[in-house]
């Protein structure tokens, strides 16, 4: 810069500038240090903000020394990438709700639910980016269940109450929909079966029985009853929660009837396989509420195929005496077959923790209707309309009731004229005959929305967050940074900055099952739960 250019600045009153531009001229070695100081500004503004580096530990499942070291790596390499951790513990008690709304103890924690959902709905706003000074009214959709699960660590810690830590109970929460009073989608959960959304409740160390599962379930509901809008600024957010992330088990717990007979239409096992009688029957529409347990509908489609295989030797729905033993053998050659052709490991016990009867093992037997029916002696045509059912229930998308019910009604005669023998077991029968009407309650939400999957997977998080990222000075401690982290990774928020699936981990629709939807998915994929998320404790017996 010319004296002449410093001179114009002095006159122009900015005499600070032209001290600065004369130093330069005249102190040239001082320029690099300038270009220094700019060039680390530019790093420092591209640096992670404290929710997006949050999620980043999330999804990576980085614990602090990791992540502490990961940011000094990159600190010693020029790159201010990463904010501290400091600031990340920040961001954590952005997804926390206040301290009064929770109860920590011993055997457990809870949220209060308004707490949760004024919660849930400030982050989701958040991370929506919408006008807090719009005035509107807004209606949150969730779905809510809860499950239990085995096969706990038991832990070297002393207690002041007698409980056991083996087998967990907990209820989630996870947020489907909102939308404006007319019914205009505002967001809508990409991936509803996922942990990603999956907000804790509680959870208490105790066993899944009826008296447990109708005292929570009826604390739940009364809290239900009592909510009220969750308010910001000038937005107003009601609620409506459905119980749909439940199993067949606790669906039977709740209908107080047996898990042989149907909860809808009380049909025993014995009238199972009489369509003329059973449409005879009334059925009681209070329980479509509940759902279908899409899941724990591929394990008890595959369990149903599977137990009329180990029967095919003397056509009997019990056996009794020798018919063991022909039980015996044939479901250790369909077992070795299975293994051998296929890798799986079909109806095998494991230890404390139900059979390897999951949700991946039976999408798996089904997407090989050749193999399968080679290998038990089953109907191809009836695997393959059981398949086409179940992917068209699970798809997320809405269902042709009028061509759904048809099929379904199709499927039920072909299994009944070729094994009249075998009782139908509840869970098909429900979903055969009453499935049409329970898709048809939930109106507009598709029935594969509704899904207990988040539930189920959430069981592994559980472990995992127990065992590697909780305090073990005390119970009351470690059941905290469970919470915290049950939290953290459900926070729509910062779920929003997480990665998504990539394509090779979705599943491809049928011919068949596209026939059955009425919205045809833009793209031949149709996403499912990552494989890794989902919890191999399925085979609760029903």
């Amino acid at each position: 810069m010319s004296a002449i250019s410093t001179r114009s600045l002095k006159n122009s009153g900015n005499e600070d500038i032209s001290k600065i531009m004369n130093h330069l001229l005249n102190h040239p070695e001082d320029l690099n240090k300038v270009k220094a100081c700019l060039n680390n500004d530019k790093v420092k503004s591209d640096t992670y903000s404290p929710d997006k580096a949050l999620a980043l530990l999330v999804s990576l499942k980085l614990s602090k020394w990791q992540y502490i070291n990961l940011r000094e790596s990159a600190s010693e390499n020029g790159s201010e990438l990463y904010p501290s951790y400091y600031k990340l513990q920040q961001a954590k008690l952005n997804c926390y709700p206040d301290k009064k709304d929770l109860c920590i103890t011993e055997d457990g924690a809870s949220i209060k639910l308004q707490a949760l959902l004024n919660l849930t709905v400030s982050r989701l706003l958040d991370a929506i980016s919408m006008d807090l000074d719009a005035t509107i009214n807004l209606e949150l959709v969730s779905k809510w269940g809860f499950d239990g699960a085995s096969g706990q660590s038991v832990y070297k810690q002393k207690v002041n109450k007698e409980f056991e830590d083996s087998s967990i109970f907990m209820a989630s929460l996870v947020p489907v929909r909102l939308q404006q009073s007319d019914g205009t989608i505002v967001w809508e959960n990409e991936r509803p079966s996922s942990t990603f959304y999956c907000c804790p409740l509680m959870f208490q160390f105790t066993k899944e029985t009826q008296s447990t599962v109708m005292s929570i379930k009826n604390r739940i509901t009364e809290e239900i009853k009592a909510l009220q809008p969750s308010k910001l600024n000038q937005i107003e957010v009601s609620h409506q929660l459905l119980l749909t992330m439940i199993d067949g088990k606790i669906t039977s717990y709740l209908s107080e009837t047996s898990t042989a007979v149907c909860d809808i239409c009380k049909a025993k096992p014995s009238e199972m396989n009489n369509i003329e009688l059973l449409d005879q029957k009334h059925n009681n529409e209070e329980i479509h509420q509940y759902g279908l347990s899409s899941l724990h509908c591929w394990i008890r489609c595959m369990e149903c195929l599977l137990h009329i295989a180990y029967r095919m030797d003397f056509k009997k729905w019990s056996g009794r005496g020798e018919d063991q033993q022909k039980i015996k053998l044939r479901k250790f050659e369909i077992q070795r077959a299975f293994r051998e052709d296929c890798g799986l490991l079909i109806d095998q016990v494991k230890q404390g923790e139900g059979t390897t009867n999951d949700g991946n093992t039976a999408r798996r037997f089904f997407r090989d209707a050749d193999t399968a029916a080679r290998i038990t002696g089953i109907s191809k045509e009836l695997i393959e309309r059981l398949h086409v059912i179940l992917q068209t229930v699970a798809s997320g998308e809405c269902v042709n009731l009028s061509k759904f019910s048809l099929f379904c009604r199709e499927t039920a005669e072909l299994y009944i004229n070729l094994y009249p023998w075998y009782y139908m077991p509840s869970s098909l029968h429900k979903l055969l005959i009453h499935g049409a009407d329970i898709i048809q309650h939930f109106a507009t939400i598709p029935i594969g929305n509704l899904s207990e999957e988040a539930a189920e997977a959430r069981n592994k998080d559980f472990r995992k967050f127990r065992e590697s990222y909780s305090r073990k000075l005390s119970r009351k401690a470690t059941n905290e940074d469970i919470l915290h982290n049950l939290l953290i990774s459900s926070d729509p928020n910062i779920t929003s900055f997480r990665p998504r699936l990539s394509k090779h981990n979705k599943i491809a629709l049928s011919s068949r099952a596209k026939e059955l939807l009425l919205n045809l998915p833009t793209e031949s994929e149709i996403e499912f739960i990552d494989v890794n998320e989902l919890q191999d404790n399925h085979s609760d017996s029903e």
